[in-house]
């Protein structure tokens, strides 16, 4: 979250440097098209120059730098001058990378790297090395990716170069957390930590605890956890600040009711509560008040645990849907059962002790019989009540997971790198651009976290975004069109959030960017009888070109939303599917949903 401070201070910023940047750039390129004129010698400084004119033209005109950078590598091949191609090689990758042509850049760097190898060149090699596992971590292909940032690893360690050592462990530890192998992940992270403080980089610290505290916490090392959540507390409070140290208040408490410390969970919830509402930070309040009502309600203080939860659905949400309110009923519903079962059971001691004799006790044993049978009734009523609320709960939770998977890591980081990218190449109206539609993108995520089903109009406006985000990076060859049957009312049809977003990731990462001529999505939803028909329709290379989209049988995403897909055909009692369909040129996903409507 960004506070109204470091937003004025990035506004600022960013209008300093539009108010100079396209003079600047016009001028330093018309400056090194005037010296190339000039020099009419194929030597270095000739390939300097080029290299420099490619460096300048590779976002507004990139076919123009490529040409440039040809000729640098034909000069420096006559001059068999090793660097001069490595540098070339190197440029004529990012040139790719820009494009989005993934696969010619592997090869670029690749020769880059090979040269680098050649020459001992370790600087090269290093920059080359990360730059190949990026690529590799951008197509999932894991193990390519760890092999390569191992090695930069490795050479790092051997030059003593501490950042791009912390960069390679924190990378790895990332291509591991991807793959769920959390043990590894910690083990680089606790490495990184070392040496992050070797640097005295107190908010770095911090990141790297909190995710530490996380990865103990996934491994079920609670103890573990909840030393590494402290530790962040104090740096967060040591630094001023209050964002990290009122969700680490928050984790705490969290781990502390899996351990059943009930007593030390309140503390923590109440400190994190306290924090919360003196930032304003309305989605901290919320987990706050979870963490309250839980441990309220493990201390037996039911109307507490009741206001807690109430407290905490009305920060998670300020419209209760029909769901949640279902939810609140039967929380009201088991308080109140609560109390007449303790009324009950007072009234049955008072009996035993006033009424005595056989008379009496057949009249009790006749009291007892019925209220046994009252009670045992009532009891199995509320444990098939306990079942249905645990399903749904689980239900929620695989949801959860799935929306929160969207923003995988890698999105994250390669989001981040291309604003700063921008930044960095004075790009500033790209990167703000880009950074107001990241920012739009990551909240509404994350506001939809928490919702079974938002309305089709909703879900769309995500994907405009979301795709919108993807064409930026690759540099505007993707297009796409959104088209919906006439006889949907968007306002008024709801389907689960992001069921679309891993096959349009797909389609753009596997089908486009891999189509050195771009390419066009085209997303359609219609309706057939009681079922919901969306489709992803991409022109790019098509499984049948793709060998390793066709070795495996899905991605992750897909994965779980045909799992989301199963769930909610058996609620709906309707039968949903997706189906995958080759085309001559490209590919084609239609999802069948049960058509559901809020009114």
């Amino acid at each position: 979250m960004i506070t109204e401070t470091i937003q004025k201070t990035i506004l600022s910023f960013l209008f300093f440097f539009v108010s100079f940047l396209g003079i600047s750039q016009e001028k330093e390129l018309d400056s090194l098209l005037r010296e190339l004129k000039l020099n009419q010698e194929q030597d270095s400084s000739k390939v300097n120059i080029l290299l420099g004119i490619a460096q300048k033209m590779r976002h507004s005109n990139p076919g123009a730098a490529f040409l440039h950078v040809d000729k640098a590598i034909d000069i420096s091949s006559d001059l068999n001058w090793q660097k001069g191609l490595g540098l070339s090689y190197t440029q004529k990758g990012n040139l790719y990378y820009i494009v989005a042509d993934n696969l010619n850049a592997l090869d670029a760097f690749q020769k880059a790297l090979d040269i680098g190898q050649k020459t001992g060149d370790e600087s090269l090699k290093l920059s080359m090395l990360n730059n190949l596992a990026n690529i590799h971590a951008d197509l999932k292909e894991y193990d390519e990716a760890l092999e390569k940032y191992g090695t930069f690893l490795s050479t790092s360690e051997n030059l003593g170069n501490v950042p791009n050592q912390i960069r390679g462990l924190t990378n790895i530890a990332i291509v591991y957390t991807d793959s769920d192998r959390h043990e590894e992940a910690v083990s680089y992270l606790k490495k990184a930590l070392r040496l992050s403080k070797e640097e005295k980089n107190d908010f770095f610290i911090a990141a790297i605890t909190n995710n530490l505290a996380l990865a103990y916490k996934g491994m079920g090392a609670y103890q573990k956890a909840l030393e590494f959540y402290q530790i962040a507390v104090d740096i967060s409070r040591k630094i001023e600040n209050n964002y990290i140290e009122a969700s680490a208040l928050n984790s705490i408490g969290k781990v502390n009711i899996l351990l059943k410390n009930y007593d030390k969970a309140l503390i923590s919830g109440e400190e994190a509560l306290k924090l919360s509402e003196e930032i304003g930070a309305v989605e901290w309040q919320a987990d706050s008040w979870k963490v309250l009502s839980t441990v309220y309600e493990e201390q037996n203080k039911m109307e507490d645990a009741l206001t807690a939860y109430k407290n905490h659905i009305k920060f998670r949400d300020s419209v209760l849907n029909e769901e949640k309110k279902s939810e609140i009923t039967k929380k009201e519903m088991q308080f109140k059962m609560k109390m007449q079962q303790d009324v009950a059971n007072e009234e049955i001691k008072q009996q035993k002790i006033v009424k005595n004799g056989y008379l009496v006790g057949a009249v009790l044993l006749m009291i007892f019989a019925i209220a046994g049978y009252f009670f045992y009734k009532r009891r199995r009523d509320i444990l098939e009540e306990k079942k249905i609320a645990d399903f749904n709960t689980k239900v929620a939770e695989t949801e959860l997971k799935a929306l929160r998977s969207q923003m995988n890591p890698h999105f994250i980081f390669n989001s981040l790198s291309s604003i700063s990218d921008f930044m960095v190449k004075n790009d500033i109206e790209k990167a703000n651009e880009y950074l107001i539609k990241f920012a739009k993108l990551t909240r509404s995520i994350l506001e939809n976290s928490e919702k079974k089903w938002i309305t089709l109009k909703e879900d769309l406006e995500l994907m405009e975004l979301y795709i919108q985000i993807e064409a930026i990076r690759l540099k505007n060859k993707l297009t796409h069109t959104i088209s919906v049957g006439r006889e949907i009312d968007v306002e008024n049809t709801l389907v689960p959030p992001l069921m679309l977003q891993p096959f349009i990731e797909n389609s753009i990462w596997h089908g486009i960017a891999k189509n050195q001529n771009g390419g066009h999505i085209n997303i359609e939803t219609k309706k057939e009888g009681d079922l919901l028909v969306c489709s992803v329709d991409d022109n790019g290379v098509g499984r049948t070109k793709n060998v390793k989209l066709k070795s495996e049988n899905t991605s992750m995403g897909i994965r779980i939303t045909k799992n989301r897909l199963d769930i909610l055909s058996r609620l709906k009692e309707t039968k949903g599917n997706v189906v995958l369909i080759d085309k001559t040129q490209g590919l084609r996903v239609e999802l069948k949903l049960p058509l559901e409507l809020q009114f």
